[in-house]
């Protein structure tokens, strides 16, 4: 009589595991098969709990979101039921490698309430089973393998498979020290000139991993000393980051093209240049993983009066604070 009524328990119980839609993760994009394993490991999680993961449509949804936070992952796992989302659950992964462990813990919080909701609707053990052995059952454990689904379609499809990146706008103000180039003219010297100027710095940040970005900076500074002046530069470069740290020193290197407006060369008609440009930075970011940044940065640029010579070279080099949002 006892083990009909123990099968009884088992056949309602397995008639109270939920059908759950494991929905396409999102954000799982730091490598060309990450989408597949990471639902392949939310399949396995939802077994683990007790419940079926299905492909079709079910009355609980379940939806997974991948996020990067410099070099972590944060996971986030929504139940969702009829167009509600009623549980939800968050793991943090310092590496790839820890991955699988935050999805199934994301997995499980977001199908408590679900596991809650089975064990309440149980029935309840026979009255003369109240003999039955105290002692510790130990069940088999039940390992669910899914197999990733692969593209062997088109070859290409790595190659055009695209990776998040983090972008930023960078505004800061700071001091330069400029200076233009000695010349000769019929009659006129004018000597190589050092003035103190204002810079307005102005940036893009593209960083598509968290040692490197590509960068678009323009900066621009006037001086007002023995006489006017305008110098700006416009880069194409790169950014280095040795570390991936709150705190994070970067190097970075450009080219591109500059102008430059000086009343030194007045009577020479000289007083506008155009021509190629380039430039270094090193500096500090803080606080790296936010998404407001300050940055403190040293720059030099040098600019060329025109395409044909390196003998006519404008100079400055600036000191600024900015903030990166």
């Amino acid at each position: 009589m006892k083990k009909i009524f123990s099968a009884i328990l088992s056949l309602a119980a397995f008639s109270l595991a939920a059908n759950v839609q494991v929905l396409a993760p999102e954000g799982a994009e730091f490598a060309p098969d990450a989408p597949n394993m990471v639902q392949s490991i939310v399949r396995a999680s939802v077994s683990q709990t007790g419940n079926t993961p299905v492909d079709g449509s079910a009355e609980i949804q379940l939806r997974t979101n991948v996020m990067t936070m410099g070099s972590t992952f944060v996971v986030v796992c929504e139940q969702v039921k009829d167009g509600t989302v009623v549980g939800s659950g968050k793991q943090k992964a310092g590496s790839v490698d820890d991955l699988d462990v935050a999805i199934e813990g994301a997995v499980k919080s977001a199908l408590a309430n679900v596991e809650d909701d089975n064990v309440s609707a149980a029935p309840a053990a026979p009255a003369e089973d109240n003999y039955a052995s105290t002692a510790s059952r130990s069940e088999p454990e039940v390992i669910v393998l899914v197999p990733a689904d692969r593209n062997d379609g088109d070859p290409n499809d790595n190659f055009a498979h695209k990776r998040p990146t983090r972008n930023y706008v960078s505004y800061g103000l700071g001091a330069a020290m400029w200076h233009n180039y000695e010349h000769h003219y019929t009659g006129l010297h004018v000597k190589r000139s050092w003035e103190q100027a204002f810079v307005f710095h102005y940036a893009r940040i593209f960083e598509v991993i968290p040692q490197a970005a590509i960068t678009i900076v323009d900066n621009m500074n006037m001086s007002f000393g023995d006489a006017w002046q305008l110098h700006e530069v416009f880069l194409i470069g790169g950014r280095f980051f040795p570390s991936t740290g709150t705190v994070t020193p970067f190097l970075g290197a450009g080219v591109g093209l500059g102008v430059q407006f000086d009343e030194h060369y007045d009577e020479g008609n000289e007083s506008f240049a155009i021509g190629l440009a380039t430039g270094a930075e090193l500096g500090v970011i803080f606080f790296r993983n936010s998404a407001i940044q300050l940055e403190v940065g040293l720059a030099w640029d040098a600019l060329w009066d025109g395409f044909e010579s390196f003998d006519r070279r404008f100079g400055a080099g600036s000191l600024y604070i900015a903030i990166n949002y």
